[in-house]
């Protein structure tokens, strides 16, 4: 018997290699959009007291943060080989850490003034950049689904509308399983802050910041 359309889409889903590339893609596309962003060149101070190009950086810490849980959660269940050292995602993570510290700590912040003080050149366009935005929320959608379709439901637990919703998904809500549960849904809390960021590029105004109007292009 030939497998419906929708059942298809899920196979696709939850296959290993495409769950992998998602991952891949969206941990690329993070890293590229906070070389693009210009709200990291403020040295205004934002709500929490810090930089915007401190706030900036922690924020993405705490996204590449949520991705590492997203990978030990997609490497112990569908590792795509088994010739790599042990922990050798360790020293992969650290050095994006490093990256974007890096990143943060060689920029100049920048101030409104009476030159033009053109953003720097490899800075791309507006639309651009939410397009980079748009497919990491995609992404990170896909991934959510992925995990939510590929965990199932728990049978242990009671059969309640909250529980076959949400407290019986990711293994189901219990001590024993309360790292895989709470990983689970974590991503919500991942997709939120992909909507903070969109919002602030789709309100972005230079002067909001204390960068020169020239940046809002």
């Amino acid at each position: 018997m030939e497998n419906t359309l929708s059942e298809n889409i899920i196979d696709l889903l939850i296959h290993p290699n495409f769950r992998w590339i998602v991952y891949f893609l969206v941990i690329i596309l993070t890293i590229i959009a906070f070389i693009q962003e210009p709200i990291r060149f403020s040295k205004k101070k934002s709500s929490i007291g810090i930089t915007w190009q401190y706030h900036y950086f922690m924020i993405f810490c705490f996204t590449i943060f949520a991705y590492l849980f997203t990978f030990l959660s997609l490497w112990y269940t569908i590792y795509f080989t088994d010739k790599l050292p042990y922990l050798w995602y360790i020293p992969f993570f650290v050095l994006i850490y490093a990256t974007l510290l890096q990143i943060t700590v060689n920029t100049t912040p920048v101030s409104k003034d009476d030159t033009l003080n053109s953003p720097p050149n490899t800075f791309l366009p507006r639309k651009y950049r939410y397009l980079i935005y748009i497919l990491i929320v995609i992404c990170d959608i896909i991934i959510f689904i992925q995990a939510f379709i590929y965990s199932g439901i728990t049978t242990e637990f009671k059969t309640t509308v909250l529980h076959q919703i949400f407290l019986n998904r990711f293994g189901g809500f219990s001590s024993k399983n309360l790292f895989n549960f709470l990983t689970g849904w974590f991503g919500l809390i991942g997709l939120g802050l992909d909507f903070y960021m969109i919002y602030n590029q789709v309100n972005f105004k230079a002067c909001q910041y204390g960068l020169p109007e020239s940046w809002n292009f």
